[in-house]
């Protein structure tokens, strides 16, 4: 067995968790000295969605805003430092067999539920059974399929036992997603559907009220971290509108708030504010735009491949994102460990674009699933004008953005929405995404060739060799047309100068469970 508290680098583990499809935090512990952090206040910050509960029984998956506020109330066996390092929470250590399909997780002394119950080995077997039972029906068993069971040795020891070895088990499990966050066994009994809205964790802050679409949280008084947190209570205030979001960090109403680069008029008024200070993450992953390859007329390569040569990512981005936005070319980015030469990527030509569809010989017409806002319109016009240019069709159909998801799986779509979130190995969502059979799977594609790249990544531990395949995967992707990628994920948040303690935005989620104010 190895000791593995250190950091299992991300250039040479493998691993598979996929958590939250739309978003992921790798949550910051926080165990680091106090020297010059104040005590108490208030802060308030602005989310971009509702939340709607915090039982994966109920909500199947948190989105980023059900993030922010589960870091508040929840912990996760371990977390990650600044540096991306697995670092202990809940879990003091841990090692693993030789094959790493073994895990075995020491946690942590005398920690209590908020509602006074202890937290032990019992208590996360409890959390990972009741997700994994079939008779459940959890959307959220599909993303920890690959652990056959959780083993109790005793009170304060716990076995993850894994279908296939996983070189980064501790850093995969640190976002609190629905998946990886410890609830309450004895307050899910006694509250039942009502646990939903009145959560039971160990986290810093303990649920005070949720009214409406407001949540108030205190500081938890009993928090095993002695001298953490910092604040008094945290308000969370879901604000969907951009503006109104910037507008209430101005006013003083709200003094943090979430943004990304479509509001990039906000974010560069910020940085001329001396008031305001702006956090910026580049991550992993990339925003996306999958293709139905099952339905015309995206069944024809030729199609695809015309569809993608005519978008010039730079206009894009200066047409919708001022520039701020950093085209992809593939679906790892600049946040990756994946480093590859040759990517692939099929380039701006809009005259053989216009030669693919010609050979196609029919009219290219189709339909474009965008987010019912400004936002989405914007996108959809300029994507729009782009394919008329070569010669193709397409109908803008805006609908709200909790209906993108239940369109995607249930394939109701020619062209959609998606992202790749910013995680510490490609693997999860590279395997959900483009293996024959995922769920995840949006382009419905069957490429066995494709398949063994990516089973063989997935338990490679030698970096380059899987660096390899996932660069040869990114190619034979980009060749297909299966999906598009338009910009990598760099993500923004707009804070009050006051607003100390923020860990990087991993996944773009504003994690401020350890902050202060100064």
């Amino acid at each position: 067995m190895n000791t593995s508290t250190r950091r299992h680098g991300s250039s040479n583990h493998a691993g598979r968790w996929l958590p939250a499809l739309l978003a992921a935090l790798a949550a910051l512990g926080p165990c680091g000295p106090a020297a010059a952090q104040k005590q108490g206040g208030t802060l308030t910050v602005g989310l971009e969605l509702d939340i709607a509960g915090f039982d994966p029984l109920k909500v199947g998956v948190y989105d980023t805003s059900g993030f922010m506020v589960a870091a508040a109330l929840f912990d996760t066996l371990t977390g990650r430092d600044a540096q991306g390092n697995a670092v202990p929470r809940l879990a003091l250590s841990w090692t693993h067999a030789e094959d790493y399909k073994t895990w075995t997780f020491k946690l942590r002394p005398g920690v209590k539920f908020h509602d006074g119950s202890p937290f032990n080995a019992q208590a996360v077997k409890w959390n990972f059974d009741r997700q994994k039972d079939p008779a459940n029906k959890c959307r959220c068993a599909f993303y920890i399929a690959f652990i056959n069971s959780v083993e109790v040795v005793d009170d304060l020891t716990v076995v993850y036992h894994l279908k296939d070895p996983s070189m980064m088990l501790p850093e995969i499990m640190a976002p609190p997603s629905s998946n990886n966050v410890v609830l309450s066994p004895s307050a899910v009994a006694a509250r039942g559907d009502d646990y939903n809205r009145n959560p039971s964790g160990t986290g810093p802050y303990v649920l005070k009220s949720w009214t409406g679409d407001r949540i108030v949280v205190e500081r938890n008084p009993n928090y095993w971290n002695a001298g953490h947190p910092h604040l008094d209570r945290i308000v969370f205030k879901p604000l969907p509108d951009a503006q109104s979001r910037f507008a209430s960090l101005q006013s003083g109403e709200a003094d943090l708030v979430w943004d990304d680069e479509y509001d990039y008029d906000n974010i560069l008024k910020a940085k001329a504010d001396k008031r305001l200070v702006v956090h910026t993450h580049v991550g992993s992953g990339a925003q996306v735009y999958a293709l139905n390859t099952k339905v015309a007329p995206f069944d024809d390569l030729r199609v695809r491949q015309a569809i993608v040569m005519a978008i010039d990512r730079k206009k894009m981005s200066q047409a919708v994102t001022g520039g701020l936005a950093k085209p992809a070319v593939n679906p790892y980015g600049d946040g990756s460990w994946v480093k590859c030469s040759d990517d692939g990527a099929l380039a701006y030509d809009p005259a053989k674009a216009r030669q693919l569809l010609k050979a196609y010989g029919k009219p290219v017409a189709f339909k474009g699933i965008f987010t019912a806002t400004p936002r989405g319109r914007a996108i959809g016009q300029v994507l729009q004008q782009f394919w008329k240019q070569v010669g193709a069709t397409m109908e803008i159909e805006q609908v709200d953005q909790p209906s993108i998801v239940p369109r995607a799986f249930q394939r109701q779509f020619q062209l959609i929405p998606w992202r790749i979130i910013d995680l510490a190995d490609p693997d999860p969502q590279m395997y959900a995404n483009f293996h024959t059979g995922s769920p995840v799977a949006l382009a419905g594609n069957a490429i066995p060739e494709l398949d063994r790249m990516l089973e063989r990544a997935r338990v490679t531990p030698d970096v380059r060799s899987r660096t390899a395949d996932y660069c040869e995967a990114g190619r034979l992707i980009n060749q297909q047309a299966l999906w598009f990628w338009t910009f990598q994920n760099t993500y923004y948040a707009i804070a009050k100068a006051k607003v100390k303690g923020l860990p990087p935005l991993h996944s773009g989620v504003i994690d401020v469970s350890d902050a202060w104010l100064e």
